[in-house]
């Protein structure tokens, strides 16, 4: 046992030494690629064109909207490597170095630092050293590619052109001089690093700000959207637009435009249509896939019309994946080439029936022979598309007490054939949405309806079987899947229509169109065989016919209904506000009610809209709804029990025709944070006595909000206690920011973690100001007392003061993915929140309350929690901010006494029990 430790610990060990050999190889390459284009900037800086063009580039920058950064400046400051990084490498290298012969892998840059250390005693390395290198490479081709990002930025634009044309010819005319060439030479060099790394170089050439470029997408996204631009038009929104633009604000520019003035990406997709050809379907030949145990049993009835079978095939065999299927041809008596289906398509199971059974009992009859633990019936006039079946089977997995599910159905032309079905109390049937546009809002979000068409429905074997599939009352077709709907439904399960499934249906191929005629006839008598079995069900469920059309749709008479208005859908993985709206949304679909979402700049960003969707949401945008906003609201006020606002700036751009409506309903207004607050203390810490007066304007649009509507709502009491003092009229309360899942202490590991992290979306400018005071102010004094100590930096929409800050000890992810945050989370010792200003209860904070890692903040930071004192550490000032974040970082003992409380913290004031109770005393009340 002892020797096969031996060999696997000295494997391990040749492992961590060819790596850490490919890594000194990699730091070779990549430290001599910086000192070569280091010295190519420096030539360029020295020579009398170089220095004329960094003149005319500064002087360009100067013009409006012609540019905002001075590209060639960036660049000779980036291609300066600072001495202590040198340093640290090379001070690293001395001591694990295993021989004297790997000197023959370092630049001469570093060999200078390193030539009078390095060691003839082979040491053993491990994989903290291996680490350790990676680091140091990671930080050397970071800087690598921003230098590279900078040079083709400044040398591509209109000075760099124009210079190096000049360069070019000069180095023509004064071949040998010295003083030419460098601009020509440091272009082509960029363009062959270009080649090997475009994919580094786009993500950092897109973080840029071009002033041209936004301006441009403002007038595009304006010229697209002129409804929504118009209603969202205000000189203060206007004024702040040309700020930014002018780069006067701290903030991340592009992302601040990317939000509020997207382009439409999402381009409607025709669907994908396999031909029914009669001459060339005999020599067509398939071949499935097969599984053992299939998941899914998907059942095709057919009788002849081969041709149309073997395009619906096609299409399920091109369209379906990540889930095992088979397929069964259920063949009630086919005379054409259909009987040997089975030569011509592989691992299909044929059920061939000995008589006509006709639709019905066809389908009956072949779903015995099923072995999924879904069965799935699929007409043969059908052309299911891409993603189909993994989209009804999300269903099932995210939805409670599911019985049937089924998709959004298209004409061959890709317009809308049925978005869910609607039975009406005498029994007869609409396709809810036919004829209309497939992209509409309305159609576009899973609700429950009252059945589905049987063209494509999905549902568990289980239940199949309990109720002996379709009922033969309705024999030989039509009304089957009306009443399996209405079966499955009497059991207290659901039928859910989800749209993000989509198959094109090529109506009346079967069984034709005309209701008098041939087996079509037998949908107007069995229309009445269903109202008389269902009458008692149809008369105290179901609407007459066209008659509330809004809660028909959706089976909705009994749920009360509340209209979010927000600035936009939440960008719940970005920004504390949105993840707070989108967690309120969330709670309340669960709780039962009904959700309707309306952004104010009417756009559907993406995934964020469609994740609204499938949770039953229905979101409205578009150009349509931007029109028509009122008239929807006049419409449909009867059918909404509450409008929750949220921001004032929002809020006042509603507020007024909301309160003109015939029926208004209850109005409640979460302002996520006092502006006027927020905007007086960040006076207070920045000494810009302008922003007084802004403070005195948001108070005046906030209290003019406050006696428009029924109740008001902030997270943090300071908050409510101000209005309280302020507007001693207005009904205030305060309401939890989150809902927190209990955190799980026993995951925190003192020895196993390290470094430090904040969190924080960077359009958001105390987020921004925290960060600079903590690396300038706090991590100074950390670092002498600890270190090796890093910080972690994570936020989207980073701004070029963020993102310059990157450091042996501070490390910028930028936006992450919850996945990759929780990584983070799992890995780090102290979270840190240091804001300086600000107002509300801070997501940051709360977030790290339910990842179970120590916390240091700041009275602002805390301020509006409860009892914060007991699960968080409070510091005011840098000096007792790095005293109480040392005292965390160097004592398991005080990390362990501030995790044992917050279970019991969450439980009290921030669980989802808590929450429920807030929602049903202050919003749906």
């Amino acid at each position: 046992m002892n020797e096969m430790c031996s060999e696997q610990s000295d494997a391990r060990q040749r492992d961590i030494s060819d790596s850490y050999d490919a890594e000194t190889k990699k730091n070779s390459y990549l430290a001599g690629e910086v000192v070569r284009f280091s010295t190519g900037m420096d030539q360029v800086a020295q020579s009398k064109l170089g220095r004329a063009a960094f003149a005319l580039e500064r002087i360009m920058s100067r013009i409006p909207f012609v540019g905002s950064r001075r590209y060639l400046d960036e660049a000779l400051e980036l291609a300066r490597l600072p001495a202590e990084e040198r340093s640290r490498f090379a001070h690293m290298m001395s001591q694990k170095v295993c021989s004297i012969h790997q000197s023959e892998y370092f630049s001469s840059q570093y060999a200078r630092f390193i030539e009078d250390g390095l060691s003839s005693e082979v040491e053993q390395l491990d994989e903290t050293d291996l680490q350790a290198l990676e680091d140091i490479n990671s930080l050397l081709y970071q800087r690598l590619v921003e230098q590279q990002a900078t040079i083709g930025s400044g040398l591509s634009g209109l000075v760099g052109r124009f210079m190096r044309a000049a360069d070019w010819i000069m180095e023509k005319c004064t071949s040998g001089s010295g003083e030419t060439g460098h601009l020509h030479s440091l272009w082509s060099e960029n363009r062959t690093f270009k080649s090997d790394h475009a994919g580094d170089l786009a993500a950092i050439e897109g973080r840029g700000f071009s002033r041209l470029k936004y301006l441009l997408q403002v007038v595009r996204y304006a010229l697209a959207n002129p409804y929504a631009s118009l209603r969202i038009f205000t000189w203060h929104r206007f004024k702040r637009l040309i700020r930014v633009l002018l780069g006067m604000e701290q903030l991340n520019g592009a992302a601040w435009i990317e939000q509020r003035f997207p382009l439409d990406g999402n381009v409607a997709e025709n669907p994908v249509i396999f031909p029914v050809d009669s001459e060339s379907c005999e020599s067509e030949e398939l071949v499935f896939p097969a599984y053992e145990n299939p998941f899914v049993s998907i059942i095709v009835p057919v009788y002849n019309q081969y041709a149309t079978t073997l395009s619906c095939l096609q299409a399920v065999l091109a369209h379906t994946s990540d889930v095992s299927y088979e397929v069964i041809i259920a063949d009630d008596q086919s005379s054409d080439i259909t009987e040997t289906i089975g030569d011509r398509v592989k691992n299909l199971l044929v059920v061939r029936n000995e008589v006509n059974l006709g639709f019905l009992k066809n389908c009956n009859n072949a779903a015995k022979s099923a072995r999924g633990k879904y069965v799935l019936l699929l007409n043969n006039d059908t052309n299911p598309q891409s993603g189909w079946l993994q989209s009804l089977l999300d269903v099932f997995e995210q939805q409670e007490n599911v019985g049937l599910v089924g998709p959004k159905l298209l004409f061959e032309d890709g317009v809308l054939q049925e978005a869910g079905g609607i039975i009406w109390r005498d029994g007869s049937g609409w396709n809810f949405g036919r004829g209309q546009s497939p992209d509409a809002p309305e159609y576009n979000y899973l609700k429950d309806v009252d059945y589905i068409s049987g063209a494509c429905v999905m549902l568990e074997k289980s239940l199949w079987d309990d109720l002996g599939g379709f009922d033969e009352l309705f024999c030989p077709a039509y009304y089957e899947d009306t009443d399996l709907a209405f079966q499955i439904r009497a059991r207290g399960l659901r039928t859910i229509y989800q749209p993000a499934s989509r198959v094109v249906h090529f109506e009346g191929v079967s069984h034709g169109s005309d209701i008098n005629s041939g087996i079509k006839k037998q949908q107007r008598i069995n229309q009445g065989v269903f109202r008389d079995k269902w009458k008692q069900v149809l008369d105290s469920e179901n609407h007459h016919v066209g008659v509330d059309v809004f809660n028909a749709r959706e089976r909705a008479a009994s749920q009360k209904t509340v209209l979010f208005i927000d600035h936009y859908v939440p960008f719940y993985d970005k920004d504390a506000g949105s993840r707070s709206t989108f967690l309120y949304v969330k709670t309340m679909v669960e709780m039962g009610y009904r959700v309707k979402f309306l952004g104010a700049n009417f756009f559907p960003h993406q995934p964020y809209t469609e994740t609204l969707q499938q949770l039953g949401v229905e979101v409205l945008y578009g150009e349509r709804f931007a029109r028509n906003w009122k008239l929807w609201l006049e419409e449909n006020a009867e059918y909404l029990d509450v409008i929750y606002l949220h921001r004032p700036h929002i809020t006042e751009d509603f507020i007024a025709d909301i309160k003109s409506l015939k029926n208004c309903p209850r109005l409640v207004y979460f302002g996520h944070d006092l502006h006027y607050l927020r905007t007086e203390r960040e006076s207070e810490i920045t000494g810009n006595s302008k922003l007084l007066k802004a403070a005195e304007d948001w108070k005046k649009r906030e209290h003019r909000i406050f006696e428009q509507v029924d109740t008001v709502l902030y997270p943090s009491d300071v908050e409510v206690s101000a209005v309280q003092e302020s507007s001693p009229g207005t009904k205030v309360a305060q309401l939890p920011l989150y809902v927190l899942d209990a955190p799980n202490i026993g995951n925190f590991d003192f020895s196993e973690r390290k470094d430090l992290l904040f969190v924080g979306g960077f359009t958001h400018a105390p987020n921004v100001d925290a960060v600079l005071w903590f690396v300038n102010e706090v991590m100074p004094k950390v670092l002498s007392q600890a270190e090796g100590v890093r910080l972690h930096v994570v936020g989207s929409n980073v701004p070029e003061a963020i993102s310059s800050l990157a450091s042996d000890s501070v490390v910028v992810h930028g936006f992450v993915s919850d996945g990759e945050l929780e990584s983070l989370y799992r890995s780090i010792r102290v979270c840190v929140v240091p804001l300086r200003y600000g107002a509300g209860v801070k997501g940051k904070v709360l977030e790290a309350i339910q990842s179970a890692v120590p916390l240091v903040t700041t009275p602002i930071g805390a301020e509006g929690i409860p009892a914060a004192d007991t699960v968080m550490a409070i510091a005011d000032g840098a000096e007792e901010f790095a005293s109480e974040l040392l005292k965390l970082y160097t004592s398991e003992v005080e990390c362990r006494a501030q995790l044992v409380e917050r279970p019991s913290y969450v439980d009290s004031h921030f669980s989802p029990g808590v929450v429920r109770a807030a929602i049903e005393k202050h919003i749906v009340c």
